[in-house]
């Protein structure tokens, strides 16, 4: 394996100015041809421009837009158009503008704007909540699902009540229009809604998947057993799957039927935790770990999003200690553990498993006190058996520094790569490995 390590910086000048006084950021949308990387000013949280790599050529180019954004929520790569929002606030609304951003033409404008809530009224609510700084209403939601829709969730504001409700719209950037829906989410309810999320099937179609319930895995597990009945009640979860295509139909015709999508109601006795996988979503499976929290006993559970029909996968599994992934029809599990040998060395243990097959893989790697273990290189020990070390370790003060990085393979149970950063960086900094080309066995490890 030949890995060659790239600095965003040495790909153009122009860039190496720009990262003197801005940020660059990861962008939550997926490219096949071009790795994306937002700009943001330091200390900033808006994106004001981006820089894009052709993986190809390494071609870098940088843009600035004329107008910052609060997010960026879409890229279409056939197109290479960008998607973003930003609030605008005029003496009648508060309102969200989508823009559009050609990245090629660089050209850009606003495509589409929704008002969200009077000025006037957000205004008295903040003045209620205390709040003497003006700043717009954060969307439970906010998602472009495809090139033609995009959904945004957030609460509904009425004057001097507190309305448990929320404000559901579908707009069809094709029609030019928007549709609005008022959910009632009354944390009476046995089932409020606290979480969405979309995962795609294609490029235009997938599910929207809803978490019910007052609180999480985490904190049920911490508070059980309820003291009261009361108490139990905001134990009890539930969750669904909603076809998109559905979503917006129902949507548009001012009607949801949550029930009817609702594959899975957990009393106060147990917990689930799903796997966080887009992949097995496209071969429509979703794996979910039910635990009963009167025997502390789990089991990893597939759903088929065809028929929603269950099947126990295992009927006992530890989800506290694996990472799992869906590669090639297989559901595999990551775990890994780090046990002190001596005042300078740690023994770091690697397992990777199949849960539907056979193959088993596992290594133990002496690494050094400083070195710490970046547990976001699991996505990279699925795909490549790789992971990596970097000292010293992330002490969360944004001070840039030089790193010493370790790449490892699990093959062969040694270090393939070290080297110490060309620049500081900030912490916490962004590695994309990537194949450079697949025949010849090479990659670029882009910094």
């Amino acid at each position: 394996m030949n890995i060659d390590v790239v600095y965003i910086q040495d790909l153009s000048s122009e860039i190496h100015n720009i990262l003197k006084n801005n940020q660059p950021g990861s962008l939550p949308v997926e490219c096949k041809n071009f790795l994306l990387r937002g700009i943001a000013k330091q200390g900033a949280y808006k994106v004001s421009g981006i820089c894009f790599v052709n993986l190809f050529n390494l071609e870098l180019k940088t843009y600035f837009f004329e107008k910052e954004l609060e997010k960026i929520i879409y890229f279409d790569e056939s197109n290479n158009i960008l998607y973003g929002y930003y609030w605008n606030t005029d003496d009648q609304y508060v309102k969200i503008i989508i823009r559009s951003i050609n990245l090629l033409n660089r050209y850009e404008k606003d495509i589409f704007e929704i008002p969200i809530v009077e000025s006037k009224l957000w205004v008295n609510h903040l003045k209620q909540e205390g709040i003497d700084n003006f700043f717009a209403p954060h969307p439970f939601f906010f998602e472009m699902v495809n090139s033609r829709y995009a959904i945004i969730i957030h609460d509904k504001i009425f004057p001097f009540v507190s309305s448990n409700k929320w404000q559901i719209y579908v707009i069809d950037l094709f029609e030019s229009k928007f549709y609005s829906y008022v959910f009632d989410n009354n944390p009476q309810k046995p089932f409020p809604l606290c979480y969405i999320r979309y995962f795609p099937v294609s490029k235009t179609d997938g599910f929207v998947f809803i978490k019910f319930g007052q609180i999480d895995a985490d904190e049920k597990e911490m508070y059980y057993p309820p003291e009261s009945f009361k108490m139990a009640e905001h134990f009890r979860e539930a969750f669904a799957f909603y076809p998109l295509n559905k979503f917006i139909e129902d949507i548009k015709n001012q009607s949801l039927f949550f029930d009817n999508y609702i594959v899975e109601r957990i009393s106060e006795n147990f917990s689930f935790r799903y796997l966080d996988d887009i992949e097995s979503i496209k071969d429509f499976c979703f794996y979910y770990i039910k635990k009963s929290l009167k025997t502390s006993s789990s089991r990893l559970i597939k759903l088929d999003l065809k028929t929603f029909a269950k099947e126990v996968i295992k009927p006992s599994i530890d989800p506290d200690s694996k990472f799992l992934f869906f590669d090639n029809g297989l559901l595999k599990a990551i775990s890994s553990s780090i046990e002190e040998i001596n005042d300078k060395q740690n023994l770091l243990k690697i397992s990777k498993e199949s849960l539907n097959g056979n193959n088993a893989k596992s290594a133990n790697f002496i690494l050094s006190k400083e070195e710490q273990f970046v547990d976001i290189t699991y996505k990279y020990i699925a795909k490549y058996n790789l992971f990596w070390t970097i000292s010293p370790g992330f002490d969360y003060k944004d001070i840039p520094k030089h790193y010493k990085i370790k790449l490892y393979s699990l093959e062969s149970s040694s270090v393939l790569l070290e080297f110490i950063t060309k620049y500081p960086l900030s912490n916490p900094f962004l590695i994309t490995f990537v194949e450079k080309n697949k025949d010849m066995d090479e990659f670029l490890l882009i910094l």
